[in-house]
């Protein structure tokens, strides 16, 4: 008994001295901090989620693929010549199948075969019911609006200084835009848009990166809720309230080209029954709204892209007859960028020809991006290409001092020196370098202002007159053309119709532009505006501005939208009657539009139903603030003015 006594005293003992040990240390607590329960923490509560919003179902149709064999069960080895050569063999099976895709589809279709077969007959009349009839509903700007009057109420705008300006007219109708319907109207990423001048309908063609043209009836009707591309609910939605979902319109989706992009889409200046598209399959078709059908026009080498073009006609302006390089009676003039820095021209009254005959000049040493032709002055071609210009060219040169040739250079080593040489100091007149690609140019409908876009975060905008832009070479050409054609198109010296002198004062204005832009019907208006463009005395170079494309008005803007998006594009509103302004995208996931001095006047967002970069943007080209807009993941949104 005393043994224990003096073994309890002993542990007691050793129990104080080790927590008198463990004070001296610091470890507050002594052995009550060691072996003991830990103190419970107060744990904070989590913050309830808020509910997330039903997701429609997705509708993308996926791709069934072939279910994976094991090739141990097959007898094969592990990394056995015998499969790796089957590997390879797959393997150069998909890209051929791949590579036949993209090939240009020289054969004429209809509606039934653009669509694959894949839509019912119901589907197949809608769509037919809503392309025919469009080109009786087509208006031209000067159509609509009483020349006189207009001059009228611009004049007494200019005396009352209390009533608004046309910047202030704009700026109402712009605010009253708002989102009216969005939906997916391609398969792949927007890369082109075109508004059709119908007046009562919003009909807008796009096209893709695979070589689809989709057709959007973009205004939300009552019947578009039940046909088209109004996506419908599974079964597990079906309780989702009608509010929630946001019009569509309808849209039908037409495979016009090969899988390659459809880098450009455009109507006929005189028939907008047509619709003619390229892509970089090398090819120009033309879809025929009333007919349905699809013809190849034009087709070029095969490894040679297209970028761009622009057509003319006697709507554009009389001198389209005589400033070409086959001056005419030239009904359809078209002009073609392509990507190895060439210009190519075709008369749409010549049958269809390939790449080795057609009328090429090498203008630039590497692709050519972007295009217009000013509609005043249709001699003039601005280009944007990937050399860093801008550059400005006069056309009736380029057939007198320019080389031409059917061959494109493989890449720009292969570029004649002399040859570029010659287009760039002899049919070139001015120019203007950025400090990065330059992606996207187009002249205004007055074709007085220009804006470029270039990828060191600018947007350029000139002003300028449109009687300026031309080169020595091209006067020196345009007076032979008149000594050689001249007076026998015009019918000879003499002709029963007085000529109206032109006015000086609003040469260049707007009413002497919708004078000159009104379609000449027969021979007799051709032959008369052949002789007075002839008669007309030459501009003189003393009077030009040394370079016309100084001092530009300068728009910082983001413009890296690298390489899953469509680059930016600014392109002007067509309607002349309107202030000028221009649409383009933004990264912040806007369309903006902007004026010619570089306002922003409405920048148009939805954070609901714009969740992605708006790359491509088009305007209606007569009514004022309807705007199309189009992503990478073909989804496209329409916007327009209450009421």
């Amino acid at each position: 008994m005393a043994e224990s006594n003096d073994y309890e005293a002993e542990r007691l003992k050793n129990i104080k001295e080790n927590e008198r040990l463990m004070k001296e240390l610091g470890v507050m607590g002594g052995s009550s901090a060691i072996g003991g329960p830990s103190p419970k923490r107060a744990t904070p509560t989590k913050p309830k989620k808020a509910a997330t919003p039903k997701k429609k179902a997705d509708t993308t149709p996926t791709r069934i693929m072939p279910s994976r064999s094991s090739a141990r069960l097959a007898g094969h080895e592990a990394d056995s010549e015998t499969l790796k050569r089957k590997y390879e063999q797959e393997a150069e099976e998909a890209r051929k199948v791949a590579e036949a895709a993209k090939r240009a589809r020289h054969q004429p279709f209809d509606l039934s075969g653009m669509t694959g077969g894949e839509l019912e007959e119901e589907a197949i009349l809608a769509l037919e019911s809503t392309l025919q009839g469009l080109a009786t509903n087509a208006a031209s700007a000067a159509e609509l609006v009483d020349i006189k009057d207009e001059k009228k109420r611009r004049s007494g705008k200019k005396e009352d200084p209390e009533r608004s300006t046309e910047r202030k007219e704009l700026e109402d109708i712009l605010n009253k835009m708002t989102l009216k319907s969005a939906a997916k109207v391609t398969p792949k990423r927007v890369y082109s848009m075109a508004y059709h001048p119908s007046t009562d309908k919003d009909l807008v063609f796009v096209g893709d990166k695979e070589g689809s043209i989709g057709v959007w009836d973009a205004a939300p009707t009552a019947s578009s809720s039940s046909k088209g591309s109004v996506v419908k609910k599974e079964d597990d939605e079906e309780e989702q309230d009608a509010e929630d979902a946001f019009p569509e319109g309808t849209a039908w989706t037409l495979q016009v080209h090969g899988r390659s992009p459809v880098t450009c889409i455009k109507f006929d200046p005189v028939n907008h029954n047509s619709v003619y598209s390229c892509s970089y399959d090398s090819t120009v078709r033309k879809l025929d709204l009333a007919t349905g059908k699809s013809d190849e026009i034009w087709a070029g080498e095969e490894d040679v892209l297209l970028s761009i073009f622009d057509v003319l006609s006697p709507s554009t302006h009389p001198s389209a007859y005589i400033d070409t390089p086959n001056p005419s009676l030239d009904e359809r003039s078209m002009w073609i960028a392509d990507h190895r820095g060439g210009l190519l021209h075709i008369d749409l009254r010549e049958k269809t020809r390939r790449g080795n005959n057609t009328r090429r000049w090498q203008v630039c040493e590497k692709k050519i991006g972007a295009m217009s032709v000013n509609r005043l002055a249709p001699h003039c071609i601005a280009t944007a290409s990937l050399d860093q210009h801008i550059r400005l060219f006069d056309v009736r040169a380029l057939a007198s001092v320019v080389k031409q040739t059917a061959d494109a250079p493989y890449n720009y080593k292969g570029v004649d020196a002399d040859d570029l040489e010659a287009a760039q100091t002899k049919a070139q007149f001015s120019s203007n370098k950025a400090r990065q690609a330059c992606t996207s140019v187009d002249f205004s409908p007055r074709g007085d202002q220009l804006v470029g876009v270039s990828y060191d975060d600018v947007v350029k905008v000139w002003s300028m007159d449109p009687s300026s832009l031309f080169s020595e070479h091209g006067l020196k050409s345009r007076a032979a053309v008149t000594k050689t054609h001249g007076t026998a198109k015009a019918g000879g010296r003499k002709s029963g119709v007085k000529k109206k002198e032109p006015d000086s004062s609003t040469t260049t204005s707007l009413f002497s532009w919708l004078t000159k832009a009104k379609p000449l019907k027969t021979e007799e208006d051709v032959a008369l505006a052949i002789k007075q463009e002839q008669e007309a005395p030459p501009p003189s170079a003393s009077q030009r501005p040394d370079d016309v494309l100084a001092d530009p008005t300068r728009i910082p803007h983001n413009n890296q939208t690298g390489k899953w998006l469509t680059m930016f594009r600014a392109r002007w509103n067509q309607n002349p009657l309107l202030e000028p302004h221009f649409t383009i995208g933004s990264m912040t996931r806007r369309a903006e539009v902007y004026s010619a001095d570089g306002t922003l006047l409405r920048s148009l967002w939805d954070e609901n139903l714009v969740t992605a970069v708006p790359a491509v943007t088009c305007m209606h080209p007569v009514l004022p603030a309807r705007l199309v807009t189009g992503n990478a993941s073909g989804r496209c949104t329409f916007w327009s003015p209450d009421g």
